[in-house]
């Protein structure tokens, strides 16, 4: 936001999800849109307006999933907004908090540890070390003096600077990069890419369909104009799974609000899926299983040390070194005012802290001065040994004087971590949901296990990476599950080890030591206080800072996928079969058995319906990646025993003589039979919900057949005692074939899948 006294014209687009007018584009001009539209015309020039019914369905799909995906778009927009860190500026001699695409050319801008950098720029004032790997792929860290240029989408890492704007935002070299889509990678959503191959082959299909079913219809003696466009136009209806891209976009917006809600802010709405399929999650033991806060237990002066003498060394590190973090906050707090360094000592370098180091100090002409980890600062042996004496369950820091000629141990600060409260409880969450929990930390071996100890891990083997040459990831991941002393790069390919044995790999951090680990994940989860580059890296942030909120994220996702699952069988045996019947009655010389409107309440009833209640049903199952599957094992089946009933039907009715109404009336009930049958198989096991739904979709089909009015409106009519026998046989040998198919089908998609897991998802 802009303080008072600060103007800016805007140079660029807020960063944002896709606009309202994009959303709106996006579900009005589809293919399936442009197919219902070209079918309306074709059914109102031969004016059978009552088969209009699914013209007004189509728009009803639009405008809800158009609805759903804008609210939630304005919530994900107000909780960037919210999450997103206001650059600080200096303008003639004060400092202003501005909005990141208002920058421009000639600000200075102030930079400090986990900023991340949002425009091309260079260092007037300071030092600053920054990590170009989003850019060079490199994962050292480089420093960067004054002169020197800063490259946006880079990270600061440690120190702070002043930097002028070489350019504004909209011509800095992120921006650009964003602009050509190749800033982010896209999240490689499974789901996604079915529906895509089902619009993209069923697209290709419609038309030469189409058109040899109009031609096969005109040449059955005695067909009207209307009859042969109405049943072309109930054949390629069916064919349509548009309600399944709806249900999909609906789900998953639903899921982004209720999110939403929980202060989760999703930025990209596929991640949802990502996360429902995780498996295991790597996780920071700071921010997550511990507040982030910390309390500083003692001071120990070394042998020979003063306690005034440790509290004076510390005092000048953390008055000259820049540093805003937890250990830093706890020890300005433990030391008393009074604590001052010699004045006739000079500063002549600043060592900030980075996670590489993992140190900080400060150089002055007679010494050097370094606190953090004991193993990183020295390998005195004395000055081991004596570290190793003190109790193993804090975090210890180290502070040592090094001068030219000798090594000098000046004492320790033991520091304890605030656990959680729930902590417990999202372990226990993550055991009984089957996800693999491993800590990732830069701390100690013997801290972070108890840690674990507390919080409930189950298995806490642990190694310490620091003490590790030529590491083997893959063997060091399957041994083990807490990792210690871990540097920047390694997290990455702890990552990337977990990934390649099958792992979908969700990751969490707060801080700039976790981005790289975080780019690579299948899924990442940013903690709201972290620094500002982790927020933009990651999939999710955590706007509240509440870890406990993770379970809930991962429920969200199970019950979205897992009940998308069960609906999209529905839909896609609908395809199945409308499929088979279309090419079936090219070559067979008889009316095609359904109207257009008459198919508008079987998608109704026996699709739409049921779906939508599935897909809002509580479900947290672990997502067992057999999602194909599942759908070819229950869809399959059900299109060819509803293809086989129809051909069937067709041909008996064409001997038995029955009149087009008759055949029409016969075939919705059958269809709704089997479709029942596939409804119930899904549902299993039956509870009160899915007990309901069945007699819900018994009674809304016993009222279109019994209820004058309504019968009259779906043209059905009073079945004859050979009708009803035609019927009885063909529904009792589709029962037959529907469980013959159901099992040849599992036995195929079992060998297919086992032989090739990759295919299924």
């Amino acid at each position: 936001m802009n303080l008072p006294g600060l103007t800016r014209k805007k140079t660029t687009k807020t960063r944002q999800n896709h606009s309202i007018g994009q959303i709106i584009a996006r579900n009005t001009f589809t293919i399936f849109n442009l197919v219902n539209i070209i079918l309306a015309v074709m059914i109102f020039a031969v004016g059978s307006y009552k088969n209009l019914l699914f013209i007004f369905i189509a728009v009803a799909n639009t405008l809800i999933s158009i609805v759903n995906e804008i609210r939630a778009k304005k919530i994900i927009d107000k909780m960037r907004l919210i999450s997103e860190k206001h650059p600080t500026i200096l303008q003639n001699g004060k400092s202003y908090e501005i909005n990141p695409e208002d920058i421009q050319k000639g600000d200075v801008i102030i930079l400090a540890l986990g900023d991340q950098i949002l425009v091309d720029s260079t260092v007037k004032e300071g030092t600053v070390e920054v990590n170009e790997s989003f850019i060079t792929g490199e994962s050292d860290n480089i420093v960067k003096h004054p002169g020197d240029k800063l490259t946006s989408g880079s990270f600061v890492v440690s120190g702070t600077c002043q930097a002028v704007a070489s350019v504004s935002v909209a011509d800095s070299f992120i921006t650009k990069l964003e602009t050509t889509a190749h800033a982010i990678k896209p999240t490689k959503s499974k789901l996604f890419t079915i529906m895509n191959n089902i619009v993209k082959y069923i697209s290709f299909a419609l038309i030469p369909i189409g058109l040899l079913l109009l031609w096969a219809r005109f040449r059955v003696p005695g067909t009207t104009t209307e009859v042969a466009v109405t049943s072309t136009v109930a054949a390629l209806i069916n064919m349509i799974p548009e309600g399944l891209i709806l249900l999909t976009s609906s789900v998953l917006a639903l899921a982004t609000v209720r999110l939403g809600r929980k202060q989760v802010l999703v930025q990209d709405l596929y991640s949802i899926e990502t996360l429902a399929r995780v498996d295991c999650i790597c996780l920071d033991k700071t921010g997550t299983l511990t507040t982030g806060r910390m309390k500083v237990k003692e001071l120990i002066p070394a042998k020979g040390q003063s306690q005034k003498s440790l509290e004076s060394t510390l005092m000048a590190i953390l008055s000259q070194v820049p540093a805003d973090n937890a250990t830093s906050t706890a020890l300005k707090a433990k030391l008393p005012q009074t604590a001052k360094f010699k004045p006739t000592e000079q500063v002549v370098e600043i060592i900030p802290f980075s996670s590489d180091r993992k140190y900080s100090g400060i150089v002055t002409r007679s010494a050097t001065y370094l606190m953090g980890a004991m193993e990183f600062i020295t390998q005195n042996p004395d000055f081991l040994a004596q570290e190793r004496k003190l109790p193993n369950n804090y975090r210890i820091i180290s502070v040592i004087k090094k001068s030219a000629d000798k090594e000098t141990l000046i004492g320790f600060a033991l520091l304890e971590d605030e656990i959680r409260r729930d902590a417990h409880k999202i372990i226990d969450f993550f055991n009984e949901n089957d996800v693999a929990v491993k800590i990732i930390s830069g701390d100690n071996l013997s801290t972070v296990q108890n840690i674990a100890n507390t919080v409930g891990l189950s298995n806490t083997s642990a190694v310490d990476l620091s003490t590790l040459k030529n590491i083997n990831y893959e063997k060091l991941v399957k041994d083990y599950n807490i990792f210690t002393r871990v540097k920047p790069a390694q997290k990455k390919s702890l990552i990337l080890a977990l990934k390649k044995q099958g792992r979908t790999v969700a990751m969490t951090g707060d801080g700039v030591n976790d981005i790289l680990a975080m780019k690579e994940a299948d899924c990442s989860i940013a903690i709201g206080e972290g620094s500002d580059a982790a927020r933009r890296s990651a999939k999710l942030v955590l706007l509240g800072s509440d870890f406990a909120a993770v379970p809930s994220i991962i429920a969200e996702g199970r019950q979205s996928i897992n009940n998308l699952e069960r609906s999209t069988a529905l839909f896609l045996a609908k395809t199945v079969y409308a499929s088979i019947l279309a090419v079936i009655f090219v070559f067979l010389p008889m009316q095609y058995p359904f109207t257009p409107i008459e198919m508008s309440l079987l998608n109704f009833a026996c699709i739409g319906f049921p779906g939508l209640v599935l897909s809002l049903e509580h479900n947290t199952d672990r997502i067992k990646n057999n999602f194909t599957k599942n759908i070819l094992t229950y869809s399959f089946p059900i299109g060819l025993t509803v293809s086989f009933c129809m051909a069937a039907l067709s041909i008996v009715s064409h001997l038995q003589g029955f009149s087009h109404p008759e055949l029409t009336t016969i075939s919705v009930f059958v269809t709704f039979t089997i479709d029942l049958v596939l409804i119930y198989w899904i549902s299993k096991p039956l509870n009160k919900l899915r007990a309901g739904l069945l007699i819900s979709i018994i009674g809304i089909m016993a009222a279109a057949f019994v209820i004058p009015l309504i019968r009259d409106f779906f043209e059905f009519i009073f079945l004859t005692p050979a009708n009803l026998i035609v019927m009885a046989a063909i529904i009792a040998a589709g029962l037959v074939v529907f469980e013959l198919m159901r099992r040849i089908m599992q036995k195929i998609t079992t060998r297919i899948f086992n032989a090739s897991p990759h295919l299924n998802l």
